[in-house]
């Protein structure tokens, strides 16, 4: 038997967790680690409170994933900021902005370079349309438009948009708390889109004892590393080829540590298949199959 150990995780609490990949982890008498975000439980194409309490009894491990599933790193901006300017053209697609996630209106980010810093409430995200004056900006780039208009301008090169302390707080504890209040104990957390920075990682360490996506590559992660600093990679079909996971597989059965590849069950990328293949090479390297908590116990 290895010393290593593997972990799957999966991310948003999609019904299809329970539908399709519950029966396959069931037959083989293998638990996996559920990434949850409380406000979206019972919503239509993801779980209801009732089968996750299901799959908590059969030994699966509830995982907070934020309040909010919102974005917590830094936004570079695309072009300097002048003071009266109510909108930021920023240099990342993260601000997700058709979707209705990430960022959400009426939360609070903060504009700084280090030395200035200005508190905003976001009204809306958008890209620029064909209209868009020139100025360094192009048409099809993310904005974000504030409630109400910067006091100092800013230049491209140094400034960021990010949350306030408060808001990741707020992500972060919120999530822990909403997860409690339905009776659920988690101790470890998964970033929305694997995003943060240090201030996120230092509250993150205050309220759980791991963190499942600390960093995202394609290795293991050795025996000794910190609960709170784990990296995961995707087992999804479009991130590795079996043998590349067999490859992954061999080195947490050869070196010991553990192992976390994750995925979203509601993808084309996780048929049931694909996360059956995986149990069954890593059983038959000697990996015990574990939660995160599991495992770092």
């Amino acid at each position: 038997m290895s010393d290593g150990r593997l972990a799957l995780t999966f991310d948003d609490g999609y019904a299809t967790d329970y539908e399709d990949i519950y029966p396959v982890l069931d037959d083989r008498d293998a638990p996996a680690s559920l990434a949850i975000v409380a406000d979206w439980l019972g919503e239509e194409g993801r779980l209801s409170v009732e089968q996750l309490r299901d799959l908590a009894d059969e030994g699966w491990e509830v995982v907070a994933h934020g309040r909010r599933h919102r974005y917590m790193q830094a936004h570079g901006l695309a072009v300097d900021a002048a003071p009266g300017d109510e909108r930021l053209v920023l240099d990342s697609d993260h601000v997700f902005p058709e979707a209705d996630h990430g960022l959400y209106p009426e939360d609070t980010f903060e504009v700084t370079d280090g030395d200035r810093t200005e508190t905003v409430t976001l009204a809306e995200k958008g890209r620029l349309g064909d209209d868009t004056e020139s100025g360094g900006a192009d048409a099809g780039d993310p904005f974000v438009r504030f409630e109400a208009p910067l006091g100092s301008g800013f230049d491209a090169e140094e400034a960021v948009l990010r949350p306030t302390r408060e808001q990741i707080r707020d992500e972060i504890e919120g999530s822990k708390r909403d997860l409690q209040e339905l009776g659920f104990e988690p101790t470890t957390f998964a970033l929305p889109y694997d995003a943060a920075d240090a201030r996120v990682w230092s509250v993150v360490a205050e309220h759980f004892d791991a963190l499942a996506d600390a960093a995202v590559r394609s290795l293991p992660n050795p025996p000794g590393r910190s609960p709170l600093d784990l990296q995961r990679y995707y087992l999804e079909t479009d991130a590795m080829r079996l043998v590349e996971i067999e490859t992954y597989l061999d080195s947490v059965a050869e070196r010991g540590g553990l192992g976390i590849l994750a995925g979203h069950t509601a993808w084309d990328t996780v048929p049931p298949e694909r996360v059956a293949a995986v149990i069954d090479a890593a059983r038959e390297r000697g990996i015990e199959v574990a939660t995160v908590r599991g495992a770092i116990e």
